[in-house]
């Protein structure tokens, strides 16, 4: 045989192997991409980062192998990553708010790391005359106390285990902002809220280095049960205690606006106002030269830490799965 037909039959062969294998990439890619829900725009729509930075992930995240747990984790992502709740209806709440429902949340069984469902917890409280829970559009004023990214040199589930800035959630603990000690409360006093990283504004992606520390914020989003950690037992640090500290589990997640009141005295920024000489978006307050003066870089630390700055592989073996469970 000559050489030249020895490399005919060894080198076509190869060539469709590789083909194939190339094929199953680029359709794996394209079923497990992030996609809106058909009509949905996005709530920051005019401030989005296009294309979506973390379009290789799906909306359901990553599970493990065993179903017992990926049906609760594939829950819970999907959960993380509603950006079509109804923004029509929005419910001002407050820290008491939280922390009752958290208590209710206790009281019924649901604080486990895996829930198997998720629907017992849309519209469980009531507050007002009105139902509220896991979707519910809500707004709350607060301190903030610091922003950081999350999971920064592991990644998290949610974001397919992506290590590094862009992939992963910024974590921001809030804080009651009628209590006096303000800003220096304990972090076990907060309650929480998250940026995913999926379309996410430049100027929020600044967030962590350019903190908001004289005047309050207003944060409008879904609620969110984060049943994977635990709250802490006071509402100060004890033994026991385990980051990230909170006082309930209901949180913020994911972020639809992020406002910062005119005015440093908390008592003239009231939530419900609409007038927008009293809550400024984000992306525009941090613009004047004038606000420089009252941001700090509170997130600093984790996003110079080495493996946040130079991110490696994903953190695990696991994969996406085979489609979002239905609610």
């Amino acid at each position: 045989m000559s050489d030249a037909l020895l490399l005919r039959k060894t080198t076509f062969p190869i060539i469709g192997i590789l083909f194939c294998l190339l094929s199953g990439l680029l359709a794996t890619a394209q079923t497990n991409e992030f996609q809106l829900p058909s009509g949905c725009k996005l709530p920051f729509d005019a401030i989005a980062t296009k294309p979506d930075p973390v379009v290789q992930c799906g909306n359901c995240g990553v599970v493990p192998a065993d179903p017992k747990v990926a049906q609760p984790k594939a829950l819970q992502s999907q959960a993380k990553n509603d950006f079509c709740a109804d923004t029509s209806d929005v419910t001002a709440i407050d820290f008491a708010t939280l922390r009752k429902m958290q208590a209710s949340s206790k009281a019924s069984g649901w604080v486990i790391v895996d829930l198997p469902k998720r629907d017992m917890l849309q519209g469980f409280f009531k507050l007002n005359g009105k139902n509220i829970g896991e979707g519910s559009v809500v707004r709350l004023k607060a301190w903030l106390l610091d922003a950081h990214i999350s999971d920064c040199p592991s990644g998290e589930s949610v974001n397919c285990e992506q290590p590094g800035f862009i992939s992963n959630d910024l974590h921001i603990p809030l804080l009651d902002p009628t209590v006096a000690q303000g800003r220096s409360q304990d972090e076990c006093a907060s309650v929480t809220a998250e940026m995913s990283p999926h379309f996410r504004p430049a100027s929020w992606s600044q967030l962590d280095m350019k903190t908001p520390v004289k005047n309050v914020v207003r944060v409008t989003g879904p609620l969110f049960f984060d049943n994977a950690h635990k709250p802490c037992a006071g509402l100060t640090k004890a033994a026991g205690d385990e980051a990230p500290f909170r006082s309930s589990l209901w949180e913020i997640h994911p972020v639809y606006r992020l406002e910062v009141c005119a005015t440093t005295d908390p008592a003239n920024c009231d939530v419900n106002s609409n007038d927008p000489a009293v809550w400024i978006a984000y992306d525009q307050w941090i613009k004047k030269a004038s606000n420089q003066q009252a941001v700090q870089a509170t997130g600093k630390t984790s996003r110079d830490a080495a493996k946040c700055k130079n991110p490696g592989p994903a953190a695990t073996g696991n994969k996406p799965p085979a489609q979002c469970p239905s609610k």
